[in-house]
This record gives C-alpha cells, structure tokens and sequence, in this order.
C-alpha cells in the first residue's frame, strides 16, 4: 500500500470533483467531430509491438527498452509543439514510467487531468522474472495502446486545452503499483491539483460482451458518475459496475494520494481474461472493435475535462 499522507489534497482538486455531479458537457462540438479520427488498427500496432517483446517486467532490460519505444511514440506525436513534452520518470527500479504533457492555455493551466495505463508485464508462474516471456498483449498493452492514441487525437487536431493534460504509462504496477505510487506520492507532496484520473488497464478482451465495466472501489465515486454520463453521451456502448476486491490497479494510487480516479475495465472480474501473467496473452485473444469504446471513453474524457468553458478547437 502507499503509506499514509496526512496532508489535505488541494482544495481546488475537492471542489471539483464535487461540481461534477452537475457538470454540463461542454465539447460536445468538438469530440463528434474527432471521434472518427480515432484508429483502433494504429493501437492494434502498438499492442503487437510491445507485446513481442521477451517480457516488460520492472526490473528487466526488455521493460527499460518498452518504457523508451512508448517514450519515442509520444515524441514523434508530438513533434514540432512547443507545449508538449515527454518525460521519462525514475524510478528506485530500472524501468522508468512515461509522462507526455500538453500544457494548458487557459485560467486553469495548474490544473491536470490525467489518463494512463501500466507498461510493464510479468509472468507469475515464478513470481516474476527478469527473462521469462510475459507478452501481457491484454494486460496491459492493451490499456497502453490506448493512452498515446487517445494523445495522438488531442495533438493532431491542436486541440486547444484550458487544462493541462498528462499521458502516463506506469512502470512496476505488477508488483504492488510502484510506478503510479511514486507519480501520485511526488505530485502530491508539490500540492499539484490533480483534478481527474483515468485509468485503462485491460480494454481488449470482451468476456461479458461488447460492454464497460466500471470498478466501484479505491475510485471517486463521482468522477465514475460523470464518466457513465460520457459512456451514454458519446461512447454509446452498453456499461455496468463490478469490483475488483482490492486494489487492483493504478487508480488506487491516485485514490489513496487524495486525488479522484476512475477505473473502466474490459469485462467483469468472473468474466476477464484467464490468461493474463502467462505466455497465453497473446494478441490473438483480443478484439479492438471492443477497446475502440475505451478510446472514446479516453478522448471524450479528456476533452470534457479540459476546461471550464465552451468548445476550444
């Protein structure tokens, strides 16, 4: 668990997440007209390159070496904008987690609005290794591959965003949700206002059908409502509620550093990819007609969440 901070979170970071209940949507304008620009075969790419990596376990020179490529795709996304920046975080561990940030521009440019997903891959059948193959394409190459498509949108279509937005890619989630840990831990202790948290780990694999399920624990109650609105808003698939029974993912990191996440996950727990940790999670298994709703879910997300004000295109 992270250990305990005692520090209130911004005060800002509360008011917001209580105005959500009431949030109008206000870049509806904006996400019609990008939605389409969202490519689920670019994420399929993304997902059969990391995952033919040996492993992206923590400690392991294959993670360091994902960590880097994901790194290179924001770079080249972002080329030539001088608001956008790429940051590899370190880590006590070898892998480092990714940051890609587009500034804000407007009265609430100190504000952020984070979406991300864990990097690493571990095969559990020994607890961990640094050369034992864990391609770990759903879990969470998957959730990965959304992070930078979702990016690549805001990006390309000079999205203008009144709030800073963040892309992450979390290093060591497997092995108690490290990388996060330390991410949310050092934002908190410099009294960032981290306003909303996504997390996306899993989004490819349709064990209860072609539907979203959100985790109702170590999760902002609130910041899930307004999600489900976004769900019927502009994702126009089918959602319902689960949980995971712990912490199960980076969100509670966020949860436990007093900042509001959410967790939309691919399936329900009794119904998730029983191959996950093992050689078996292979691209193969996965449907990116199924994760193409996560990818609106992530720009309907980050584009309603950005400002305060009317559409900024």
């Amino acid at each position: 668990d992270a250990p305990r901070i005692t520090k209130p979170p911004p005060l800002v970071v509360e008011q917001f997440r209580l105005s959500l209940a009431d949030r109008p949507m206000l870049q509806g304008g904006f996400i019609q007209s990008a939605l389409p620009a969202l490519d689920a075969a670019r994420m399929s790419e993304t997902v059969k390159t990391l995952s033919s990596n040996k492993n992206r376990y923590y400690r392991s020179s294959h993670g360091v070496a994902a960590a880097n490529w994901i790194a290179d795709q924001f770079r080249t996304i972002g080329a030539g904008r001088s608001d956008v920046s790429v940051e590899l975080f370190k880590h006590s561990f070898e892998q480092p987690s990714v940051i890609a940030t587009i500034e804000g521009k407007g009265p609430h440019k100190n504000e952020i609005v984070v979406i991300g997903g864990h990097e690493d891959s571990i095969n559990q059948s020994a607890f961990g290794s640094r050369e034992m193959p864990a391609p770990g394409a759903d879990d969470n190459a998957s959730g990965v591959a959304s992070v930078p498509e979702v990016y690549r949108v805001l990006v390309q279509t000079g999205f203008k965003n009144d709030r800073t937005l963040m892309s992450m890619t979390y290093a060591g989630e497997e092995v108690g949700l490290l990388g996060s840990q330390d991410i949310a831990n050092r934002f908190r202790q410099q009294k960032k206002a981290v306003v909303a948290v996504m997390q996306l780990d899993m989004t490819a694999f349709p064990g209860a059908g072609n539907r979203v399920d959100f985790m109702t624990e170590f999760v902002s109650a609130d910041l899930t409502r307004f999600s489900q609105k976004l769900m019927d808003t502009y994702v126009k698939t089918p959602w319902a509620t689960d949980r995971c029974g712990y912490a199960c993912s980076d969100h509670a990191s966020w949860t436990k550093a007093g900042y509001p996440s959410v967790m939309p996950f691919e399936a329900t727990m009794s119904t998730d990819n029983k191959d996950i940790h093992t050689t078996r999670d292979l691209i193969s298994k996965l449907d990116f007609n199924h994760a193409s709703s996560f990818l609106r879910l992530g720009l309907s997300f980050m584009a309603e969440l950005s400002s305060e004000g009317g559409a900024r295109i």
